[in-house]
């Protein structure tokens, strides 16, 4: 008999943008679940916090204590997904925090989801092509995912006033006319 082995699972394939030279190529990325159960998983997220708080200020410490606080099932949470995109092809039960792009927080709930965080490596969380980043659409094949992944209740954000533009790009809706960083998704 084999030991149960809690480690992060292959998700789907995404397709990102790379740069070459001045101009963008579609490059194959892949979606992964962490598994708060797994040391390895923590520890990759404990990682990348650590790498991409060297690059600037970013929320991926606040992820990682969402992630693992279980009181979260108080709280009408059913399920939470720590989500990433990695460009690591394979041996996702050892991830490497130098190949993830972007990492999410996401919550199943009784009446609706909520995408809780979502994070772009510091260095491509530009929105000026010409900075120099390497890569782009990262927010967005993670949106796409929990779309097409979630599609049986409403997905709601709360977004920080900077990134409202990117999630109503991505199909979102404001809810509250005063509030418009309130926006929700439904399929």
């Amino acid at each position: 008999m084999n030991p149960i082995c809690f480690t992060a699972n292959f998700k789907s394939n995404a397709t990102i943008q790379a740069r070459s030279g001045n101009n963008f190529y579609n490059k194959r990325a892949s979606i992964v679940e962490l598994d708060k159960n797994s040391a390895d998983d923590l520890s990759s997220l404990y990682k990348l916090s650590l790498l991409w708080d060297k690059e600037s200020k970013n929320n991926v410490s606040y992820i990682f204590s969402d992630f693992i606080d279980d009181k979260n099932e108080s709280n009408g949470v059913k399920d939470t997904h720590c989500v990433v995109l990695t460009l690591q092809k394979d041996n996702f039960e050892k991830l490497k925090p130098e190949k993830i792009l972007g990492v999410s927080l996401f919550s199943e709930q009784d009446y609706d989801n909520e995408l809780n965080w979502l994070q772009v490596e510091p260095k491509n969380n530009k929105t000026d092509n010409s900075s120099g980043r390497k890569y782009k659409n990262i927010g967005s094949a993670l949106c796409k995912y929990f779309k097409y992944t979630y599609t049986d209740k409403p997905i709601y954000v709360r977004s920080a006033n900077t990134a409202t533009d990117f999630y109503i790009s991505n199909g979102f809706k404001p809810y509250d006319v005063n509030y418009p960083q309130y926006l929700y998704y439904v399929a």
